[in-house]
């Protein structure tokens, strides 16, 4: 993949577009970022957004088409919901018989070209080449798209804002009626669409706003650019940051209500070169806390799961990439024990939900309340049990450790990819090989993967490919759960993406004598990991690989999630 990147900037260099200066300093932020060398040329304005589709033109062999001066056919844009042009970055051009042309910005989007199918009733795709920008306007042109009544109104009582503007100004602005009634709708659609975190991404012409849904991020109509600073400025105003500051990140919290559901907002903003990007968690105060047997753990994954959180002292650890679903877990398994003989204390970065009759605290690092100094104090509390939200240093790994082995019992986090890397990764970070093993009770590895739509989801018969795959991870007992496979297809009810809220797939290690002896003499990850599965540990990929086979997920998703594991 980075070889195809270079390619195109060699080819910008043999047209004169690009300097070979420009093209070495690219080259090296795509090996440092892994973002695509198009986008970088194009951010850093190297090219323009028509060299680099030129570039792709002649070298991938698909037709460029220059969307503003091509006149499309309004009865193709008819045959794709205009919603899933904007989410696929593709607008229909025109039609001939069965076939179907479509611009789109990547045109090997095999996965995107398949939908397109699926969504114009089966017609064959033909995608050719446009920019991204193109595309955008010509979704906006086409399909008749026109600007909300509150932007009209912003659009006609705001001048446009610059980066020069004194606080005074931004704060007059940012507290516009249509200000903060455009912001209003902004969080209530997320709300409503289920988003997990609302993004506002300023860039040089534009200013774009995206939702994740599912773990996925979906484009969604943004507010006017010259509005930009007016609705960043009405964000941190209510966020209580400094509405002067905007060289240097800042956290803030919002609580609201939106539909009726009280919402806790967590505000992060970062200074890029076109204007602040703001980061906005939601936290649905009205879910309540899951129960663990509705997180997706088989049958019995939750058994011994639940029988290692109600042992009286050891370390509980949950591990997986951010977003996978560990506070949450964390969250169930303290509420599932939680009871008046019981003293519970956590440390938190940040408190997400609060549970009633646990003392739940946040770190402070300005403060110095940092998760090290906060364990100390905790445990001078006499806790009985006591959670800490990460591990993140060997400060904080000894004192977790030497509380576990002195009648607490510990929950806590650790960034790594599988089960068995948790003690491998302990150890690493400088706690003994015999502390580890002494106090260990259990790890519990998690991601979560997309539900399939129950009302669209698709029986088919799977190719001796998948067979195989799946073949070569379960037993044929673990294989008879179910014979069918599933796809997604998409449908209203699940904003035609085919899937529809998430469940997890999780990897539970317990070590036992023989594990523990392999954690004493610091073998590898895999070693482990090998005695684990003989112990009859399922990992993450046959977890999802079942769920694949009980109809829950596609296993596209399981490939996608387990693929570094």
């Amino acid at each position: 993949m980075a070889e195809e990147r270079k390619l195109i900037g060699e080819y910008l260099l043999q047209k004169g577009i690009i300097t070979e200066d420009q093209l070495n300093e690219s080259v090296k932020e795509v090996e440092r970022t892994n973002r695509k060398i198009g986008e970088i040329l194009v951010r850093r304005g190297f090219a323009r957004e028509e060299d680099i589709a030129r570039a792709l033109s002649e070298q991938l062999g698909f037709t460029f088409v220059d969307l503003p001066t091509y006149q499309i056919e309004t009865e193709a844009t008819q045959l794709i919901p205009k919603d899933s042009a904007l989410r696929l970055k593709a607008i229909p051009i025109f039609k001939v018989g069965d076939s179907l042309n479509v611009a789109m910005a990547n045109p090997l989007d095999i996965a995107t070209i398949d939908e397109l199918s699926r969504l114009s009733g089966g017609l064959r795709i033909k995608p050719v080449l446009a920019t991204p920008t193109g595309i955008k306007e010509a979704i906006g042109k086409y399909y008749g798209e026109e600007p909300s009544v509150v932007s009209h109104q912003l659009t006609a009582d705001s001048r446009q804002l610059t980066a020069k503007e004194e606080p005074s100004q931004l704060i007059k602005e940012a507290t516009q009626a249509p200000v903060i009634k455009l912001v209003n709708q902004l969080i209530e659609e997320a709300v409503k669409s289920g988003a997990s975190d609302i993004h506002l991404e300023p860039q040089e012409d534009a200013f774009y706003c995206r939702l994740r849904i599912d773990g996925v991020l979906h484009e969604t109509e943004p507010p006017p650019k010259k509005l930009q600073l007016a609705v960043i400025s009405r964000l941190k105003i209510t966020a209580e940051m400094d509405i002067a500051q905007s060289r240097l990140p800042q956290d803030g919290r919002i609580q609201t209500k939106a539909l009726g559901r009280d919402i806790d907002l967590r505000v992060a903003t970062f200074p890029t070169i076109y204007g602040e990007h703001v980061s906005i968690r939601i936290l649905d105060k009205t879910q309540g806390i899951v129960k663990l047997e509705e997180l997706g753990f088989q049958e019995d994954t939750l058994k011994k799961f639940k029988e290692i959180i109600y042992k009286p002292y050891g370390i509980i650890l949950v591990t997986g990439p951010t977003g996978s679903g560990k506070t949450t877990t964390l969250y169930a398994a303290l509420n599932t024990i939680n009871d008046l003989k019981k003293n519970i204390i956590t440390l938190e970065d940040p408190v997400e939900y609060t549970i009633a009759r646990i003392h739940q605290s946040q770190v402070n690092v300005k403060a110095g309340l940092t998760f090290a100094a906060g364990l100390r104090s905790i445990v001078r509390l006499d806790p009985d049990v006591i959670m800490i939200g990460e591990i993140r240093d060997k400060e904080t790994a000894d004192i977790a450790i030497h509380s576990s082995l002195t009648g607490h019992l510990v929950f806590s986090t650790l960034h790594t990819n599988d089960a068995p890397s948790a003690a491998t990764r302990l150890i690493d970070i400088g706690v003994e090989p015999y502390l580890v093993a002494s106090s260990l009770a259990g790890v519990l590895s998690q991601r979560l993967v997309r539900r399939l739509c129950p009302k669209c989801k698709k029986e088919y018969k799977p190719t001796e490919e998948e067979l195989s795959v799946i073949s070569h991870q379960l037993s044929a007992e673990s294989r008879q759960l179910k014979a069918a496979f599933y796809k997604p297809t998409g449908c209203n009810d699940c904003r035609n993406t085919g899937y529809k809220g998430r469940t997890g797939i999780f990897e539970l290690l317990i070590p036992d004598n023989g594990i523990k002896e392999l954690i004493i003499k610091k073998a590898p990850a895999h070693q482990i990991k090998d005695a684990a599965c003989q112990q009859a540990m399922l990992t993450l990929r046959q977890d999802g690989f079942q769920k694949v086979l009980q109809g829950i997920t596609s296993l596209s998703e399981v490939l996608s999630v387990t693929e570094e594991v």
